[in-house]
């Protein structure tokens, strides 16, 4: 039973191996052969770190898109909803210091987008809403101090 079980584990991970590398995207629609994808879709570097993680659903991309650095660690989070931007990315130094929150909504920013210096520290405060500058957006030193404030 137990050799049935490894051979059948082969079988998928054999098969899932074919399926990554057939899938194909023109003009940011994805393919397996002429069919429209659904799945996750991993590219690797040369090294054999994952690249990149991307949830499809019917050919567009729908869900978490994960980008890593070559060393392994996570370099961004977005997020989509058939093809448009739509959710929360967030986006990481090497160092794992998170340098940058953006928000979309149906393709256009939308909400709150933050931006830190290497080190973590707050620069930029901005609020978008249906893809326009709204509110006050606010820029900060080193330290944390407030420096500037501009109206939208």
């Amino acid at each position: 039973m137990n050799k049935l079980v490894l051979v059948f584990g082969l079988i998928l991970l054999s098969a899932s191996n074919t399926i990554a590398q057939n899938i194909t995207e023109i003009d940011e629609i994805y393919y397996f052969g002429k069919e429209l994808y659904s799945g996750v879709f991993t590219s690797q570097y040369p090294n054999g770190n994952t690249k990149l993680q991307l949830e499809i659903k019917k050919g567009l991309k729908n869900g978490e898109v994960r980008i890593y650095f070559e060393n392994g660690k996570l370099n961004e989070i977005r997020s989509y909803r058939k093809n448009k931007m739509h959710g929360t990315w967030i986006t990481y130094n090497e160092n794992d210091v998170k340098v940058a929150i953006a928000n979309y909504k149906k393709g256009l920013k939308n909400g709150t987008w933050k931006v830190w210096d290497d080190n973590g520290n707050l620069i930029y405060e901005m609020e978008y809403k249906t893809g326009n500058k709204t509110s006050i957006w606010k820029k900060y030193d080193s330290s944390g101090k407030l420096i500037s404030e501009r109206e939208y």
